[in-house]
């Protein structure tokens, strides 16, 4: 089983609709039983609001057909680190904040989702942005090539 944690700021947007279309992108190729997916947030304020996924994310998944289902903030946890084979970030302050949580990436366990990509970079925050369009093609770009990248 690959135990895969999708980390942004907050937990509302990015990592958990990077959650669910990779859990799509899985399901679709036949392979659900072969992962275990969750995601996180670096900060833990939404994780004391109890907030859940952010409309503006919901509205993307929903246009673009990915199922998704109710999903509360949480903050990455330092045992998260040890569980996990793969923490994919969305950009390089989530990783300091991840490291800082969790300590050094000794197993190298800890990258950008489009790292994997071929031109790797961050995905912008749409919380910032209002782009929830781009930051969706970019996770499908990362989620894709990171599947590439397994070989399965």
């Amino acid at each position: 089983m690959i135990k895969v944690l999708f980390v942004c700021l907050g937990n509302i947007c990015r990592s958990p609709m990077a959650q669910f279309v990779f859990k799509q992108m899985v399901e679709d190729r036949g392979l659900s039983d072969q992962f275990e997916i969750d995601s996180a947030a670096t900060e833990g304020y939404n994780e004391m609001c109890h907030a859940g996924i952010h409309y503006g994310t919901r509205d993307i998944l929903t246009a673009m057909q990915v199922p998704f289902e109710e999903h509360y903030s949480r903050r990455i946890r330092p045992r998260d680190y040890a569980y996990y084979d793969y923490i994919l970030a969305m950009d390089d302050s989530n990783i300091e904040y991840i490291q800082s949580i969790v300590g050094v990436d000794t197993d190298n366990k800890i990258h950008r989702l489009l790292d994997f990509a071929n031109k790797p970079r961050n995905i912008k925050d749409p919380w910032y942005t209002g782009n929830f369009d781009e930051t969706y093609w970019d996770i499908v770009e990362g989620c894709d090539a990171f599947l590439k990248y397994l070989k399965l």
